[in-house]
C-alpha cells in the first residue's frame, strides 16, 4: 500500500537535481588547492659559505643511531614492564598466572552441580522446553 504523496514505482530512473552553488564551491576549492599545490616549489637556498661541510657518519655511527638506540629503548621499556613481577617473584608467563585459580568471566553465578536438573524434571521437547 502506497501512502499519501507517493506514486507507484514505474521502473524508470528519474532526474536528480543538484545544488549548483554547493557544486561550484567544491569545484572552486578543488581548483584553488590544485593551483596552490602546483605553484609551490622547494626551497632553493644554499647554506652560507662560512659553514663547514658536514662529514658523513661512519657505518658504525649510522647503525648505532638507526638500530642501537631504538633497541635500547625497547629493552628499557621491557625491563620496566617486567621488573615489578620479577621483584615479587611472580611468573611472567600468562598461562601460569591463571593456574592458581580458574575464573569464568561472564559465567553462571551458581555452582555447576546446582545447574543439574533432577531426572523427574527433565525438559520436554521443542523450543518451549517446559517442565
Amino acid at each position: 500500500m502506497i501512502g499519501p504523496g507517493w506514486s507507484e514505482p514505474t521502473g524508470r530512473l528519474s532526474r536528480v537535481r543538484t545544488d549548483m552553488p554547493t557544486a561550484l564551491r567544491r569545484l572552486a576549492v578543488l581548483t584553488t588547492g590544485l593551483a596552490l599545490g602546483t605553484a609551490a616549489s622547494p626551497a632553493s637556498a644554499e647554506p652560507p659559505t662560512a659553514w663547514e661541510q658536514a662529514e658523513d657518519p661512519s657505518t658504525l655511527e649510522f647503525l648505532t643511531v638507526l638500530v642501537g638506540i631504538p633497541l635500547a629503548i625497547i629493552a628499557v621499556l621491557a625491563l620496566l614492564t617486567y621488573l615489578p613481577s620479577m621483584i615479587r617473584g611472580q611468573s611472567t608467563e600468562p598461562a601460569l598466572v591463571f593456574r592458581e585459580r580458574s575464573e569464568w568471566f561472564g559465567g553462571p553465578r551458581k555452582t555447576p552441580a546446582a545447574d543439574e536438573v533432577p531426572a523427574d524434571r527433565q525438559p520436554v521437547g521443542g523450543a518451549g522446553a517446559q517442565f
